[in-house]
C-alpha cells in the first residue's frame, strides 16, 4: 500500500522533525551537527526557501521552513537528507541509512500566529525540555537570533515574530517572556512487549559482532568533496559557518549551563 500524498499548501511554514535512523544518537557530536548547520547553508543555494528555526538535538532535529514554492519542499528534504547523510556517514565512518524512512512535516497557515509563536517555542524549548540546558540558549538552536537579534548566516525572523511589537527590541522581550511560560508536558512511556526486548537484544548482538572495518561500504557513492576521517575535520568553509551559528546562538557568561554534549 503506497504511502499518503503530503499536504502542501502555498504561502504556509512546515515544522519538520526528521529523526536519526532507529532513534540512535548519531549525531550528539558537536562536530557533526556542525556538518548539518553548513548543510542547511548550502540547501538555501538548491531550493529557495525562507529558515525561521533550528534545533539539532542528539537523535532527531527540527526546523521551521518557508519554501517560495511549497511543492519544491519534498525537493529540498530529499537533497537536505541524502547530502547530510552522505557527508555524515564518511565522518563517522558508517554505511546505511542514517535518517528515518520519512519526515515529519506540519503545515502553519500565515496568519496563525498563535500556531507559528507556540510552534517557534516548542522548538527553541527542545535542549530545555530534554535536560541538557537550564535555559533556552543551546549553539545548535537559533534561539539567540530571535532573543538576541543576533545574526547567525542561515536564520531569518517569522513574520509573527516581527508583529508582537512596533521595534525589534520589543519583539525580542516579547518573545522572551512568551518562552518562559513555557511549560513542558513529558510524554507517556512507550510499551515494551517482551518480543521487543528479545529483538533488540538480538540486534545488539549483531551489531556488537561486526568490525568497524566490515561495516564501512567501499562501494559507497562519492561525494562533491573530500576530507579525511582520521583527522576528524570538515572543510573550513563548513566550519566556519558553524562558528558564526554557534556564536550568535551559544552560551555567554552569565546564561546558566545545565550539562553539555
Amino acid at each position: 500500500m503506497g504511502r499518503s500524498s503530503r499536504r502542501l499548501p502555498l504561502g504556509h511554514s512546515f515544522h519538520i522533525t526528521l529523526r536519526c535512523n532507529s532513534r540512535q544518537f548519531l549525531i550528539a557530536k558537536g562536530l557533526r551537527r556542525d556538518v548539518l548547520l553548513a548543510v542547511l547553508a548550502k540547501a538555501q543555494g538548491k531550493v529557495p526557501h525562507r529558515l525561521y528555526a533550528v534545533c539539532l538535538m542528539a537523535n532527531h532535529l527540527h526546523l521551521l521552513i518557508k519554501p517560495d514554492d511549497a511543492r519544491q519542499l519534498p525537493k529540498l528534504m530529499h537533497w537536505f537528507g541524502w547530502y547530510s547523510a552522505m557527508a555524515l556517514n564518511r565522518l563517522s565512518g558508517r554505511c546505511g541509512h542514517f535518517w528515518e524512512a520519512r519526515y515529519y512535516a506540519t503545515a502553519i497557515a500565515p496568519k496563525d500566529h498563535r500556531r507559528v509563536l507556540n510552534t517557534l517555542r516548542y522548538i527553541h524549548a527542545n535542549p530545555k525540555a530534554a535536560g541538557i540546558r537550564k535555559g533556552f540558549y543551546d549553539p545548535y538552536s537559533n534561539y539567540g537570533h530571535y532573543d538576541r537579534l543576533a545574526s547567525d548566516g542561515i536564520s531569518e525572523w517569522h513574520p509573527s515574530f516581527l508583529q508582537l511589537a512596533p521595534t525589534l527590541e520589543g519583539c525580542s522581550k516579547r518573545y522572551e517572556r512568551f518562552c518562559q511560560k513555557y511549560c513542558h508536558h513529558a510524554k507517556g512511556a512507550p510499551k515494551c512487549h517482551w518480543g521487543s526486548r528479545m529483538l533488540k537484544r538480538l540486534v545488539e548482538k549483531g551489531r556488537s559482532s561486526q568490525s568497524r572495518k566490515s561495516r564501512v561500504s567501499p562501494g559507497q557513492q562519492k561525494l562533491p568533496f573530500a576530507f579525511d576521517i582520521r583527522l576528524n575535520q570538515i572543510p573550513e568553509e563548513w566550519h566556519q559557518f558553524a562558528v558564526r551559528f554557534r556564536r550568535a546562538n551559544g552560551i555567554r557568561d552569565g546564561d546558566q549551563i545545565f550539562k553539555l554534549w
